[in-house]
């Protein structure tokens, strides 16, 4: 049985040759990739939720070039039990890693990405689904991953078993520094705001180091992941693309909880 719940009743989702179906016979093909689309119509507000295509592939392109490898290893050193859930996976950089050694599943809202993790990664049940009602049953995960992504206290606290851990990573205060150099003339640091929720806070680890991007290929695509394309403007980019490489800093927060 997976863990897995039926997004219409709550009942739960059993393998039905190519499909997975419910009691009350509500029936879920997989896509050829192999993913589920458990997003209902209702369920979010735009035709195309999630991050875009061009962040989606210039996030992929990046992650590809090993940059964030120590973080992955990091983050997935700390998992504990055999159920490890990744919300908001994009395209699976850290699941893939998990499902080495567990049984792992991933969802995120963005079809695309969704498509582009189950693609590259048959080990992992991936899914469509949104933060707000996530189709897993309640207690039914050992380790539940969350980086970089909108917090969503009472759902995590849900699908966690009891002595369940999350994972949760967010930028440190120095995050992509050097990329802050060459856009902004005042940088300014991340604010390392913690979520707020029930769950115990067991410990807070840093894991900071710099990386030098060797390609104005590697820099476009980094600033193509971030937030800053949407907030800068044209002439940033131009500042980027005429960069060689760029040295900066990669800084993360990696905070422990259990339930």
């Amino acid at each position: 049985m997976s863990i897995l719940i039926c997004p219409v009743c709550g009942e739960s989702l059993y393998a039905q040759g190519n499909s997975l179906v419910c009691a009350n016979r509500h029936s879920f093909d997989r896509a050829k990739e192999g993913y589920l689309n458990l997003l209902l119509s209702g369920q979010h507000r735009s035709k195309h939720p999630g991050d875009a295509p061009q962040l989606c592939r210039a996030r992929r392109a990046f992650l590809s070039k090993g940059y964030y490898a120590p973080l992955r290893r990091f983050v997935t050193e700390r998992i504990r039990g055999d159920v490890v859930l990744d919300a908001c996976c994009g395209e699976g950089y850290y699941t893939c890693a998990a499902a080495e050694k567990h049984e792992t599943y991933g969802f995120d809202i963005a079809k695309e990405t969704v498509r582009l993790a189950a693609k590259q990664d048959k080990r992992t049940q991936y899914f469509v689904a949104g933060l707000h009602r996530i189709p897993v049953r309640t207690g039914a995960v050992d380790t539940l991953m969350h980086l970089f992504a909108p917090f969503e206290d009472g759902e995590f606290c849900r699908v966690l078993k009891p002595g369940g851990t999350l994972l949760h990573v967010l930028p440190g205060e120095l995050h992509l520094w050097g990329l802050k150099q060459a856009l902004y003339k005042a940088p300014y640091r991340n604010r390392e705001t913690p979520p707020q929720t029930v769950l115990t806070l067991v410990k807070t680890e840093r894991l900071q180091y710099d990386v030098c991007l060797e390609c104005t290929e590697d820099i476009l695509n980094l600033y193509g992941m971030t937030p800053y394309c949407y907030k800068t403007a044209q002439s940033g980019l131009q500042q980027l693309s005429a960069l060689p490489k760029l040295e900066t800093t990669l800084d993360f927060v990696v905070m422990t909880y259990t339930k």
